[in-house]
């Protein structure tokens, strides 16, 4: 409980720093509560202890920092295929392209090399960062990265001409 009161006593200070990534108020309230969480999950107040009794403000803004980016980077996936696609706008031949794409995607997931497959869906489907994919791994987060990319890059490539049909019968 010592972390929490520790934490608590500069709420207002964590308010600031996650309004100055450009989130609202209430926004931000939400960040601030999901880095208590975190913090008070998988961490103690030994470890982010600063001096002889006060918290180690660089940890906090790392940890919010974080949270910010992976929530972003959710919300741009779920945006960018809601423009990309606007399926329930789309006349029937679009749907029809958009599902046989989509099901060529799943189907090139689905025959990755095995360990490729599950680094992309503990990822992707976890909403785990690189870094806690690496630490509860053991694997490298260079290694992930590298992983994802090459992952992303084939995904690209193999299904680039079916995107780009899909697109122009959308004009």
């Amino acid at each position: 409980m010592k972390l929490l009161e520790k934490l608590s006593k500069r709420d207002k200070d964590w308010m600031r720093m996650a309004q100055s990534f450009g989130l609202d108020k209430e926004t931000s309230r939400d960040l601030v509560q999901e880095m208590y969480l975190k913090l008070y999950e998988k961490t103690t107040y030994d470890k982010i202890k600063y001096g002889d009794d006060d918290v180690n403000t660089f940890y906090v803004y790392v940890t919010l920092r974080n949270l910010f980016y992976d929530r972003k980077r959710s919300k741009v996936l779920l945006v960018e295929l809601k423009e990309d696609f606007e399926y329930e706008e789309s006349s029937n031949d679009c749907k029809h392209l958009l599902e046989e794409m989509l099901d060529d995607i799943s189907e090139t997931i689905e025959n990755l090399h095995w360990y490729d497959r599950k680094i992309f869906e503990i990822y992707y489907g976890n909403n785990e960062t690189i870094r806690q994919l690496s630490e509860g791994s053991k694997i490298s987060s260079s290694s992930i990265f590298n992983t994802l990319k090459n992952v992303r890059t084939k995904i690209k490539e193999k299904h680039k001409e079916k995107y780009q049909e899909y697109k122009a019968s959308q004009e």
